[in-house]
C-alpha cells in the first residue's frame, strides 16, 4: 500500500476527488486488488495528508458508485466479481457454477445421522420418522466463504453415505454414480433475509448483513424426493441467473 500518494492541494480539483480518482486508478490497474481490504479512515487521512471528513467523503463516492463496500464490523473492501449461480440447475449449486468461477473450495463442518422432524417429514412425504444424513459445508473461494450449505439426505435412499461424503467431493457425484439415481424435478424457494446467529458465525457477518437463503426439493425419476437441502447465499458476492430457452 505504498502507493498511495500525496493530494496537490493547490489543484482546482477538489481534495476528496483526487483521492476518490486515485483510488479508482489503482483497483483499476490492479495495484489494489477486488475483494481486497482498503486501510481505515485513520490510515488513509495520514497516507493522503487529508482530514477524515475529506477522506469519508472519497469513501462515500466510491461506494455510491458501487467500487467498494463496507462490512459492518469488518472494514471497507474493493468489490470483487459476482459468482454467477444458475438457479434452474437440477445440479448442485457449485456445479452449476460458470466454468470461468470454478476455483472454490468445500469444507464439511459436520455430517451425522439425525431423525427426521415434523418438518422434514413433510419435506420427504413421509408419515413415519425415518433416519437421514445431516450435512453442513462451507463453500469458499479465493477471499472468504461464500455460501454455506445445510443439505439432507435419507439413509434408506442412501445406505452408508456417511463415509463417502468429504471434503471437496461432489455429494451429486455420488448420488449419480454409487446409486444411481437421477434426477427429474427440482422446487426451490428463494428469499432475503438476516442470518440467524449459526448463519452468522459460519460467514463471519454480522446480525445486519442480509443473505439469501434457498431451499431445494429434488425428486428422482419417480416423482419421489430424494435430496433437501437450505442454503445460504451471500448477497454481496454473488448474482442469480436464470436462464430459459424458448422452443417453438
Amino acid at each position: 500500500m505504498s502507493t498511495y500518494k500525496q493530494m496537490n492541494k493547490e489543484s482546482s480539483v477538489f481534495l476528496y476527488e483526487q483521492i476518490k480518482l486515485h483510488i479508482k486508478d489503482m483497483i483499476e490497474t490492479e495495484m489494489i486488488e477486488k475483494g481486497a481490504k482498503l486501510p481505515s479512515e485513520k490510515e488513509l487521512c495520514d497516507r493522503f495528508n487529508a482530514s477524515r471528513i475529506t477522506v469519508r467523503r472519497a469513501l462515500k463516492e466510491l461506494e455510491n458508485e458501487d467500487v467498494i463496500e463496507v462490512v459492518h464490523g469488518k472494514g471497507t473492501f474493493v468489490k470483487g466479481h459476482k459468482r454467477p449461480i444458475h438457479i434452474l440447475d437440477l445440479q448442485g449449486f457449485t456445479e452449476g457454477l460458470s466454468a470461468m468461477e470454478n476455483q472454490f473450495t468445500k469444507k464439511v463442518i459436520s455430517k451425522e445421522i439425525i431423525e427426521a422432524d415434523k418438518y422434514l417429514m413433510e419435506k420427504f412425504d413421509r408419515k413415519k420418522p425415518f433416519e437421514l444424513v445431516k450435512l453442513v459445508r462451507i463453500i469458499k473461494d479465493e477471499h472468504d466463504v461464500f455460501s454455506v450449505d445445510f443439505a439432507y439426505l435419507p439413509c434408506d435412499v442412501y445406505p452408508d453415505i456417511l463415509p463417502k461424503i468429504k471434503d471437496d467431493v461432489s455429494t451429486f457425484d455420488i448420488i449419480h454414480q454409487d446409486y444411481g439415481i437421477e434426477f427429474q424435478n427440482a422446487k426451490k424457494k428463494i428469499e432475503a433475509s438476516l442470518p440467524t446467529t449459526d448463519i452468522s458465525k459460519l460467514f463471519d457477518i454480522s446480525s445486519i448483513d442480509p443473505v439469501i437463503r434457498v431451499d431445494k426439493l429434488i425428486e428422482d425419476t419417480n416423482n419421489k424426493p430424494v435430496h433437501f437441502s437450505n442454503y445460504y447465499l451471500l448477497g454481496s458476492r454473488v448474482s442469480l441467473h436464470i436462464d430459459i430457452r424458448m422452443d417453438g
